[in-house]
Formats: C-alpha cells, sequence, structure tokens
C-alpha cells in the first residue's frame, strides 16, 4: 500500500465526519521522529484541509517535537506542560506528539478542544513499542527507591489495544506504508437538536441568540424562574459532560442576573465565581463580556491577572472570581455566588461557601478530568435538599459544543482514559449478601486488572461515583507504578469497594540526607512529612502502606464495606512485615471518624488549606509492630500540641467538630506549663460560676487551662456542645455568633463547660 491510498482514506473520512459533524484522527506510526514521517503528515494534514475554511492549527507536544514540526506547520505552538491554557479554547485541527508517550491529563484537555469536522493527527511509535511503553512521564513520577526500569508500561498498552478497536480512527504504519486500521464509523444519533427560542421570555433574545445548543437555551429558561418569590432561597443545578457548554451559559446568563439583582438591592450587584482554578473560568469571562454587550452594559473594566480575567467592574456589578479558601472568608459580601466545576471543591467547603446564600448556582462535570460530579450529586446535594428553605432548580446538558451527538473521538477519549467507566448494577440478592457479611477481599493482579475490561470499568466505576476528584493519571499510576497496588471487596462476584494503595518507605541514607535539605521525594507522601516535620529520621527507613483511595460502591455505602476493606488491608501489610498503614485525606468530620473508628491514629494536619480545594489534608497512621507503636504515640501526642497553637491561628476556620475530633484522638500525655492560679484568679473565676462576671473578664485564666485541659488523656467527659463550644471559644477565639446554640444558651454552655474543666483540675467532685 501507498501514501496515496492512506490519503484517499482521509478523504473518505472528511466527508463522513462534516457531514455528522464529527471529528477523526489519523495515528502515523513510525520508529523515528524524522522528516519523512512529518511529510506524510503534512500530506494528510492538506487533503483535509482542502475542504476546510478558516481552520485553526494546534501543534502539541514537547521541546523536540515542536522543534521539527515548526518546519512543516505553521499554527499555534503548545508544550504538553502548558496544556491547561487552552482550557475553553477551540481549534479546526491538531497535530500532537505520541512519540514519547503523554502525561494522561493533557491527553484530555488538548483533543478536547478540537471542534466539528476537525482532524487529529497524532505521531506515534510502532505499535510494538506500545505493549510495554515506559515514556518519560514514567521517568518523572516512579518513587525511590524504584526506577523506570521497575515501570510495566500497561496503561499504554490498553491505550492502543483499545484506540485499534475505536470507530473514527485511521492507524497508519508509516515505514511499511500500510494501512493497519482503515476509517469505520457507523452514525448513531441525530447530531444536533433545533435551536428555537421561546416567544414568551424575559431574558432579551440577543442573550438567548449567543446559545450553541437547545440545551443551552433551556438554562436561560432555568434562571428566567430564578427570582420568582416561592422560597427566599434559591439554588440552580447544572451537571453536564464536558464540552456542553455549562461554563459559557453561565457568563451568557449573568448580565440577566445582575440586572434582576440590581432591581432588588438598589445598587450594584457583586457577583462571586469560585472555581478550583482560574483557567477554568475564562470562557465564563468571555461570554460574560459578550453578554454584557448585548445586554446594554458596554461600560466595563476587565482586569487581568497573568493573563486571564479575574474581575470585572462596571456600574452595575462587580463580578470576581475567587478561589474557593477565599471565598469561605468571603462570601458574606457576594449578593450571588456562582461555583463552577463544583466537584473540585471539597464537600464541607462547598457548604461553608453557601451557607445562607441567598442566590447560588453550581455548575460541575459529571464525566471529564476536572471532577466526577457524581460524588457532589451524593454527598452535597442530598445535604442541600435536606434544607426546607432552600428551593432548588436541577438542570442536565447532554449535548456537546463543539462536534455533533455521537462523535467518535469523544466516545474513544472517555473509553482510553476511563471518564465514563461505571460501577457494577448491584441487586437485591447482593445487597442482602452485605447484610449477611458475604464479602471478598482480595488484592488484583495489576495485568488481570488492565486486561479485563469489564473489571477494569467497574473497579474504577466506584471511583467517577464516589467522592474523588478523579484524574486520568489515578489510571495510569496504578497499573504502571510498581509499588502502586490495587485492592477489591466483592459481592457475588460484583466489585463494591476499591482500593489503591502506595507501599512508601525504604529509603536509604542518601536519600534521607536529601530530603532533609528540601528534597522532596517522588511518591513518598507519609515518609516525607513525618521527616521534615517532625525530624523522624529513622520513620522513611520503614515500610509502610498509604491508602490513597478506598471507595464504596454508592449503593452499599455505610454498610460496614469500608471498615471490612481496612481491616484486611492491615492484614495484608501485618502479613508481609510492614511497619505502618496509613492515609492523607481533606479532612472532614464524616471521614476522620471513619478513620478513627477504624483505629487510625491523626499525626498531621496542613494548617493552610489548599488553594484549590478549600481543604486541610490530614495524615493518620496504624502501627503495625510495638516499637512502631511507640512512635506513632509520640507523633500524636506533638501533633496535638501544635493543633491547639494552630487553633488560634491558620486553623480558626477549621470546622470545630473536626477540631473536637483531632483533639479527642490523643494517645498519650504531653508536656505543658501546668498553670498556676492564686487567690485572685480563683478569686475571680468564682465570681464568673456565680454569673457574676463575664467570660471576657477570666478569658487569661480560661485559655491556659483549657489548652492544658486538651494535653491530658484523663480527661473528663463533657456534652457534644459543651466540646463545640469550649473549643471554638476558647481555642479558636471564634465569636460567639459564630459558636452552636441559641441567644443566651451558649454562654451557659460555656460555663456549664469551664464549670467541669476547673472541677477537673482541682481534682473536685
Amino acid at each position: 500500500m501507498t501514501v496515496r491510498e492512506l490519503l484517499a482514506e482521509i478523504s473518505r473520512a472528511t466527508e463522513i465526519a462534516a457531514e455528522n459533524r464529527h471529528r477523526f484522527m489519523v495515528v502515523l506510526c513510525s520508529d523515528k521522529l524524522d522528516d519523512r514521517v512529518m511529510k506524510i503528515a503534512k500530506r494528510v494534514y492538506k487533503r483535509w484541509k482542502r475542504k476546510q475554511e478558516g481552520e485553526t492549527l494546534l501543534i502539541a507536544g514537547r521541546s523536540d517535537f515542536l522543534e521539527i514540526s515548526r518546519r512543516y506547520f505553521e499554527g499555534e505552538f503548545l508544550h504538553y506542560k502548558d496544556s491547561p491554557k487552552v482550557l475553553g479554547q477551540t481549534y479546526s485541527s491538531l497535530i500532537i506528539d505520541f512519540t514519547e508517550g503523554f502525561h494522561p491529563n493533557d491527553l484530555g484537555i488538548i483533543v478536547e478542544t478540537i471542534k466539528e469536522s476537525g482532524i487529529i493527527i497524532a505521531i506515534s511509535p510502532p505499535l510494538t513499542r506500545w505493549e510495554n511503553f515506559r515514556s518519560r512521564w514514567h521517568e518523572e513520577l516512579v518513587s525511590e527507591p524504584y526506577t523506570v526500569d521497575d515501570v510495566k508500561g500497561r496503561f499504554f498498552a490498553r491505550f492502543m489495544r483499545r484506540t485499534l478497536k475505536a470507530e473514527g480512527i485511521i492507524v497508519f504504519d508509516a515505514d511499511r506504508r500500510k494501512i493497519i486500521k482503515p476509517y469505520e464509523f457507523e452514525p448513531k444519533d441525530v447530531s444536533r437538536e433545533e435551536i428555537v427560542i421561546p416567544e414568551d421570555i424575559e431574558i432579551k433574545r440577543k442573550l438567548y441568540k449567543l446559545c450553541a445548543t437547545q440545551d443551552q437555551v433551556r438554562v436561560l429558561q432555568v434562571f428566567e424562574r430564578l427570582f420568582e418569590r416561592e422560597k427566599e432561597r434559591k439554588a440552580v443545578v447544572i451537571t453536564a459532560d464536558r464540552g456542553r457548554g455549562k461554563t459559557a451559559i453561565l457568563g451568557i446568563a449573568t448580565p440577566y442576573i445582575i440586572s434582576r439583582m440590581q432591581r432588588l438591592l438598589k445598587r450594584p450587584a457583586r457577583i462571586m465565581v469560585v472555581a478550583p482554578t482560574p483557567q477554568s473560568v475564562q470562557t465564563y469571562f468571555k461570554f460574560l463580556l459578550k453578554a454584557m454587550v448585548r445586554q446594554g452594559m458596554t461600560k466595563y473594566f476587565a482586569k487581568e491577572t497573568n493573563g486571564m480575567i479575574t474581575v470585572v467592574n462596571s456600574k452595575y456589578a462587580r463580578v470576581e472570581y475567587v478561589v474557593p479558601r477565599r471565598a469561605m472568608l468571603e462570601k458574606d459580601f457576594a449578593d450571588v455566588v456562582i461555583v463552577d466545576e463544583a466537584a473540585g471543591i471539597d464537600v464541607p467547603v462547598l457548604l461553608k461557601i453557601t451557607e445562607g446564600m441567598r442566590y447560588v448556582i453550581f455548575s460541575t462535570t459529571i464525566h471529564g478530568y476536572e471532577g466526577t460530579g457524581r460524588g457532589f450529586s451524593i454527598r452535597f446535594l442530598k445535604r442541600l435538599e435536606k434544607d426546607d428553605s432552600v428551593e432548588i432548580n436541577r438542570i442536565h446538558m447532554e449535548e456537546p459544543i463543539r462536534y455533533g451527538r455521537g462523535d467518535p473521538i469523544e466516545k474513544w477519549l472517555y473509553d482510553v482514559l476511563l471518564l465514563d467507566a461505571q460501577p457494577a448494577e448491584l441487586d437485591d440478592k447482593d445487597i442482602e449478601a452485605i447484610r449477611e457479611g458475604k464479602l471478598e477481599f482480595r488484592e488484583i493482579s495489576k495485568d488481570e486488572l488492565a486486561g479485563d475490561e469489564r473489571l477494569l470499568r467497574e473497579f474504577f466505576g466506584i471511583y467517577v461515583l464516589a467522592h474523588y476528584r478523579n484524574r486520568p493519571s489515578d489510571l495510569a499510576i496504578l497499573l504502571d507504578m510498581p509499588n502502586h497496588l490495587p485492592f477489591i471487596v466483592t459481592v457475588n462476584g460484583k466489585p463494591v469497594c476499591s482500593l489503591h494503595v502506595a507501599v512508601e518507605g525504604n529509603l536509604d541514607e542518601e536519600t534521607i540526607d536529601k530530603i532533609r535539605d528540601g528534597y522532596k521525594p517522588k511518591g513518598q507522601i507519609i515518609p516525607d512529612l513525618m521527616l521534615k516535620h517532625y525530624w523522624h529520621f529513622d520513620f522513611p527507613k520503614m515500610v509502610g502502606a498509604r491508602v490513597v483511595r478506598i471507595a464504596t460502591h454508592p449503593e452499599a455505602m455505610d454498610m460496614g464495606i469500608g471498615s471490612f476493606a481496612l481491616a484486611k488491608i492491615v492484614e495484608w501489610a501485618f502479613g508481609r512485615g510492614m511497619d505502618w498503614v496509613g492515609s492523607g485525606f481533606g479532612v472532614s468530620p464524616e471521614l476522620l471518624r471513619f478513620w478513627i473508628r477504624n483505629s487510625f491514629t491523626p499525626v498531621h494536619i496542613t494548617p493552610q488549606r489548599n488553594e484549590v480545594s478549600g481543604e486541610h489534608t490530614v495524615i493518620v497512621l496504624k502501627a503495625l509492630k510495638p516499637d512502631v507503636e511507640s512512635i506513632v504515640e509520640m507523633l500524636n501526642a506533638e501533633f496535638t500540641r501544635r493543633l491547639i497553637e494552630y487553633l488560634a491561628d491558620e486553623l480558626s476556620d477549621l470546622e470545630t467538630e473536626t477540631a473536637a475530633l483531632l483533639l479527642k484522638s490523643l494517645r498519650r500525655d504531653f508536656d505543658l506549663p501546668l498553670p498556676e492560679f492564686g487567690k485572685v484568679e480563683r478569686r475571680r473565676m468564682s465570681k464568673y460560676f456565680q454569673g457574676m462576671s463575664l467570660y471576657e473578664y477570666v478569658s487569661d485564666i480560661i485559655r491556659p487551662l483549657v489548652r492544658y485541659y486538651y494535653s491530658r488523656t484523663d480527661k473528663d467527659e463533657l456534652e457534644d456542645v459543651e466540646v463545640q463550644v469550649l473549643i471554638g471559644k476558647c481555642l479558636q477565639l471564634k465569636h460567639w455568633k459564630d459558636l452552636p446554640g441559641e441567644g443566651f444558651k451558649k454562654y451557659r454552655t460555656l460555663l456549664n463547660a469551664v464549670k467541669k474543666v476547673w472541677r477537673w483540675y482541682y481534682g473536685e467532685d
């Protein structure tokens, strides 16, 4: 066969793709990245280009690939590391570098920028190399003490197997001039629903005309109902697969929201836009500015930070992007809060951002690399729905913006990156078997997991529906990295709990010395933290199992499966002579209770909230040997000592329930100066206890007393609300209005709690 036959196939694919408003891909395989293969790529591109007008070309890859590409193509050149910069952008064609592999997260971002009738030309190594392909990305990621030689490239092997089975893709051997896989596609869906703008509308028709799909029209209709006064608090929830225009429609709707808020407030509105990153809301601001002009709001000032719009100011409103952490602190200054990619934000943070807000708008991806979305629905919306004062308007968007329904490249991308994985369907027999404890636990061979497509999809499907923010790279790490292992709990052969475990530690003296001097080891999360924060130089020499992820089937939650799985992991690690089992997670009271209930001990918390998710990360450990037990107790005691100080500073906004659980986890006493109170202090406290003085006049006595109280393990039991008020007021220094309880009850609650602590300190009954 010849290149001429390939070009004929390109012509056929171009016509079919254009007819169906779809995209197609050509994979050119060659042993070398040289002029010969680039000339073929150029001819392929020209053949497609004949029938395209006004095309824009994106060339994406590594430095050497971009360098040789410049000799043959003109377009926008993008290094893989800069892929987030093209989020929300649209291109007609793409030349992409597969020669040294790719970061899985980059693939999804870059490919989804290509619009209908577009071509993707991938320059690939020979098919035989994909069988155990170890890329530069693997070299950057593999954990000490392993090297890239210990990596097995299962992810890339599966990637090419699935690519060879996918529709809409041509694979050509450029060395042997042979078509390995011809173009195949059977249209299955109507490419686009006709856009019909309703007659009876309040939002300006000019704004409706910015809609690219009927789904977007329906979203605007939802916003028209937002200000109908049925309930005081309103929430709009928009869910969609990636590329459905949910972020754009938020920008289109905002000028209407501004005009309605102006009427209500008689002043300029304040709109807070919250998202994990500023890149993810650039499409929002792009359409906001277009829509403002159509709304007649032509005079505005757009402020940019690092080349990205973050604020739009006008006499009508101030629209500002803020990170989740800042949103928690400043949401009271906003009239409307818009949360984009809500699945990428921790649930307690979402609750705090939206607490008490009159108008809140959420959008989130239910499939794709920004976030799972389903966890948002399962964990956050269920809580919101329990609030009778909130009216929730939900809408799901299905139609793609850049291309027609049934696009084979989207289907291929979701398949190779497992973005649409689903867990097994459970029936009544399965649920009954779970109740009867008929659970099976086992470690899965990674070759089995990579080779059994059904098992793989059901395993990862649990993650997709759980509360984790998944990335395609998670799949590659688990399949390829030598110290990452999959485990599973099944009932009647169906996966009901998925576990991802990383073996850490076993570091040599040379690496430990480097860590001490500031080096960050790859993948050694817990050993690195224990050395840098507690200067425990023997800990990195130990071997432990870090639970990277543990997720239960959403239909089988709260049935003891997670605890069963953890117990089995501990057994597995103990049987292999390991020293500890641990985990790190974005802390919430719910999660922390789960780990403490399973005898794991908190030993670390990040004082600062994560800028993206808005959460604090907690590390927990469970010792598997007596000598390690004493180390964990020591770490926990030192952690608690620091925690008491952090609570008055960086952790003053930590959920008090979480703080109480962390303080209660203390395993052994630690040294704090013994508070000494003379006659004057005791008389002052007596007046307070008699109701003749206020807390504010004795706080200098109470605070050191409470700090000392939480340094001891033999504390008297307090009621839950007493603990909340005591910690909130005396350690976190919160205002009275932020403490639980109504009116003067909270003052009485604190008084009772302090009385109990005072009696405990003096040994009085």
